[in-house]
């Protein structure tokens, strides 16, 4: 468990460090870097390698966790109020432009922005319920996440003119653009982390991916890649295909992150305690901290500088500064929280 653990958080330090660079592309950078072939590559290591992520190890550990099921549910609507406050922070500066006159916007489509912790929030309450339901039940889990993932794509065909519809909509499959992360197709990772928790509960992961399976699945998985990688980086700089695609992209992904969970684990073995590596983990630990801390420097700043960036230098240095300083702030924040 500790050598999962150790993975887990890894795979999700290295996602904060991913997701905080395809934060600064989206806002800072001018719509000819982020509509360049560079752009397309960073948005595309803001994609599989991010929210999946994630999403999966979120449901794989609500999986194994010993909560009970109203505890697990109030912890989702805990962390959906969270979301709603971070909508309000990062947006803090916009909304007062709003407020003051000086931009036009209706302020709704900010508060209520689906972004991933809104989702997480819901998901992590449909996982309490699912949890119970689909318990020991492997190939119905797996299913569910398939359908899912369809129905993320299947399900924007059906619009509605009603605007609080639109508003609850929004947060089911996504029929505005202020729905980033709807429930349909994003929480077919959570099925799927859970899915994955069921598997090593009855086979023990570690017994069907030994050493000499490892390698065979590892080449396999990187010559599907290979041929594949212009797919995967297309529907990830197509931010509104990435935020609701559908069961070929959640296939495509599933895939790659097998490849890059073995790729990482070998890591992990080999330098996975190396300084670099446990501030990997470190971040990956505090991942809902550093998702807050980074996304209310990113939002506040990019309403002065909505890509309006040009120079890949003050970019990159944008990119360092951020996290730096989302890591020491959020350092001092559990300091004083007592963690």
């Amino acid at each position: 468990m500790q050598q999962r653990t150790s993975i887990a958080d890894l795979l999700k330090g290295i996602a904060v460090v991913l997701m905080i660079q395809v934060h600064i592309i989206e806002l800072f950078a001018t719509p000819e870097i982020f509509s360049s072939s560079t752009g397309s590559f960073l948005l595309f290591l803001g994609g599989a390698f991010v929210a999946p992520v994630f999403a999966i190890v979120f449901g794989y550990f609500i999986s194994n966790s010993k909560q009970t099921t109203s505890q697990t549910i109030l912890r989702g609507v805990q962390l959906f109020f969270v979301g709603v406050l971070l909508n309000i922070s990062l947006n803090f500066n916009l909304l007062r432009s709003v407020f003051s006159g000086k931009i036009e916007a209706n302020v709704l489509d900010f508060v209520f922005g689906v972004d991933f912790l809104l989702f997480a929030g819901l998901a992590i309450i449909i996982i309490a319920v699912l949890k119970k339901i689909l318990e020991k039940r492997i190939l119905i889990t797996i299913t569910l996440s398939f359908v899912v993932a369809f129905l993320g794509h299947f399900l924007l065909q059906f619009q509605t003119e009603n605007e609080i519809l639109t508003y609850i909509s929004a947060f089911i499959y996504g029929s505005s653009h202020w729905s980033y992360f709807p429930v349909f197709p994003w929480i077919a990772y959570p099925i799927l982390g859970m899915a994955i928790s069921q598997i090593h509960k009855k086979y023990h992961i570690e017994k069907i991916l030994t050493q000499k399976v490892q390698p065979i699945i590892f080449v396999i998985g990187v010559l599907f890649i290979g041929f594949t990688i212009k797919f995967g980086i297309t529907t990830s700089a197509d931010l509104q295909e990435y935020y609701h695609h559908g069961i070929v992209f959640f296939l495509w992904t599933f895939a790659f992150l097998i490849v890059y969970s073995i790729f990482i684990h070998r890591v992990n073995l080999s330098i996975g305690n190396t300084k670099i590596f446990n501030y990997l983990k470190w971040l990956g630990k505090n991942v809902t901290a550093m998702y807050f801390i980074q996304w209310v420097l990113i939002g506040n700043i990019g309403t002065e500088v909505y890509k309006s960036i040009s120079s890949p230098y003050i970019l990159v240095a944008s990119f360092m500064g951020i996290l730096v300083l989302s890591s020491v702030v959020c350092f001092y924040y559990l300091k004083i929280k007592g963690d």
